[in-house]
């Protein structure tokens, strides 16, 4: 893409506008491909699929979303995948992709009737980023740098695990590994089944936090991430909250139901430990209500499902502004790591990211240069775009046929 040329005259710049020449070669949306792609585990804490999303142009140029669209069926993402190709793609083909802001809302209000959330703001968030992806390869920048700048060149990461209710040995193992490496922070959640999840025994609960404690030792930070097989009340999250906190816990993550938000408020007034929420919102208005009434001390927005990069930069001047704490929630596949990671690097306090060790081709074999943490980092790529490049036989491997 070209720009007019810039010549200075003493301390000022003027534009040469009479050259038509100069002018930026226009590029146009040509085609949207969405793919639905899942791990082989079908569990839900394994975080089973997404959405993929290609975005084509007029002069070649493909940008790569995703939406975490995550079900145990797969319904999830091919949903998704319907909205994008047979309701999106006819709005956006033929408009010129280095406007992803522009487009945002005109999908935004072209979609009202029956978006704001769910499915189709999975579609949109996944569109977005793509876009986002575009506009950084057309100008040879990352994205990071087109959405304010670059505060960090890596950021701390934690490992996010899963609970194993049934051989806490094996679990404090499985987590010794990636402390050996250098991780000094490690998030387990969810559980292996719904009935073997953590959440269902407050003793074996207490019981489970209690061993991770004594097996890690006291330098690394624990979180708990209750998940979405059980549903505690407030009451009894705060008795959970009080109980962990014996064992100094980072930050205790969705104790209850995602649409509480008044029991958030109350539990984040009276719990000892930080209480974390956002995976499951949608939106700069749905994180309005959480973020002004404080109802976390923790935001964790997924930008494959709050609405992309635009979005979560809206969402993200929110958190500042209520001088709480963003972590961007992550847990769907290497795509999803790449935009957090531009993400974060543009926010002036973005210290810490999720990056999930469980087995997944989606997160370790998907792009040709795999994401790896040194010391508990992951240094952020400030290549054009997002900074990835898929491998496409990983892609056809995971790919839902329907």
């Amino acid at each position: 893409m070209e720009f007019f040329p810039i010549r200075k005259i003493g301390n000022r710049e003027k534009l040469y506008s009479d050259r038509p020449k100069c002018r930026r070669r226009t590029m146009k949306i040509t085609n949207i491909t969405a793919k639905s792609l899942r791990n082989a585990e079908r569990s839900l804490s394994a975080g089973p699929g997404v959405c993929m999303v290609e975005v084509e142009t007029s002069n070649g140029l493909v940008g790569v979303g995703e939406a975490c669209a995550q079900s145990e069926h797969d319904e999830a993402a091919l949903a998704t995948a319907l909205i994008l190709e047979r309701g999106i793609k006819p709005i956006v083909v033929g408009l010129d992709p280095v406007n992803p802001r522009v487009i945002w809302e005109k999908l935004y209000l072209e979609t009202e009737w029956f978006g704001r959330m769910g499915t189709v703001m999975h579609a949109i968030s996944a569109l977005d980023i793509a876009l986002w992806d575009l506009m950084g390869k057309a100008l040879g920048v990352s994205v990071s740098r087109l959405i304010g700048g670059r505060f960090r060149e890596d950021v701390k990461t934690y490992a996010s695990i899963i609970f194993d209710m049934e051989n806490f040995e094996s679990m404090a193992d499985e987590a010794k590994i990636w402390t050996k490496e250098g991780y000094t922070a490690v998030k387990f959640g969810w559980g292996q089944t719904r009935d073997t999840a953590f959440g269902l025994d407050a003793e074996k609960d207490e019981a489970a936090v209690k061993y991770l404690r004594e097996a890690l030792g006291p330098e690394i930070d624990i979180m708990v991430d209750v998940g979405r097989y059980v549903n505690w009340t407030p009451a009894h999250a705060l008795e959970m909250a009080r109980r962990f906190s014996k064992y100094g816990i980072y930050w205790l993550e969705e104790p209850l139901p995602q649409d509480d938000v008044e029991g958030f408020i109350w539990l984040t007034e009276r719990s000892p430990v930080k209480i974390a929420t956002g995976e499951g919102e949608y939106n700069r208005f749905g994180f309005k209500r959480l973020i002004t009434t404080h109802a976390a001390d923790i935001v964790q927005p997924d930008v494959g499902r709050a609405g992309g990069l635009t979005e979560g930069m809206r969402i993200a001047d929110l958190v500042q502004t209520w001088n709480l704490e963003l972590v961007p929630h992550g847990f769907s596949s290497a795509i999803n790591v790449a935009a957090n990671l531009q993400w974060i690097a543009s926010l002036p306090r973005g210290a810490l990211c999720e990056f999930r060790r469980t087995k997944s081709p989606l997160m370790a074999d998907l792009i040709k240069d795999p994401f790896e943490a040194e010391q508990g980092k992951l240094k952020i790529p400030d290549r054009p775009g997002l900074g990835i490049e898929l491998r496409e036989d990983i892609v056809e491997a995971c790919l839902v046929k329907y």
